[in-house]
């Protein structure tokens, strides 16, 4: 499983993906110190299930200490988001696409309100962080809607050259 790391630039992702995987990474107060996807692994830990089945543990793709299951999971951190990022602004296009095999994404939001929406510090609380989980579920929405758009377009040009629709022929 790949979970990427999201938010607007300077709002703690590096450190949150430092302190989760133990990897050294660029972290300074200042827009845009990720630039290229910092990539790592982390671990969730849950209680074995071999404890209550009674079985010996010989887990595959994880490992038991003393009834403690660690299951990997890949964590991918990228560059902040920024207002208009699915046009492209901030190099966003490229930002989203760096998070296009993640099977879920973390939202880091700057809670003390002291950034604003492109990152750059402002006086403490002057800048709503609820702004900041809406803007990102907007971006977030764009960028999906542009990739089924594109995709659409190819798939229905497709189906029209070839006079067919899911095996069926179009009058």
């Amino acid at each position: 499983m790949e979970i990427g790391i999201v938010g607007k630039p300077a709002s703690g992702k590096s450190t949150f993906f430092s302190a989760a995987t133990l990897i050294d990474v660029a972290i300074a107060p200042y827009p845009f110190t990720t630039i290229k996807p910092n990539r790592g692994t982390s671990f969730v830990r849950t209680k074995c299930p071999h404890t209550e089945l009674g079985h010996d543990c010989q887990p595959v793709n994880s490992q038991c200490i003393k009834g403690e299951r660690f299951s990997p999971i890949s964590l991918i951190d990228v560059a902040g988001l920024v207002p208009d990022a699915h046009k492209g602004k901030g190099l966003g296009n490229q930002f989203l696409n760096d998070l296009i095999q993640a099977n879920a994404l973390i939202h880091v939001v700057d809670c003390s309100g002291s950034t604003d929406a492109e990152g750059k510090a402002v006086a403490k609380d002057s800048h709503d962080p609820c702004e900041d989980v809406r803007f990102l579920e907007k971006e977030i929405d764009y960028w999906i809607e542009g990739i089924l758009t594109k995709n659409w377009e190819k798939i229905s040009k497709k189906a029209v050259t070839e006079n067919s629709c899911c095996g069926f022929m179009l009058s």
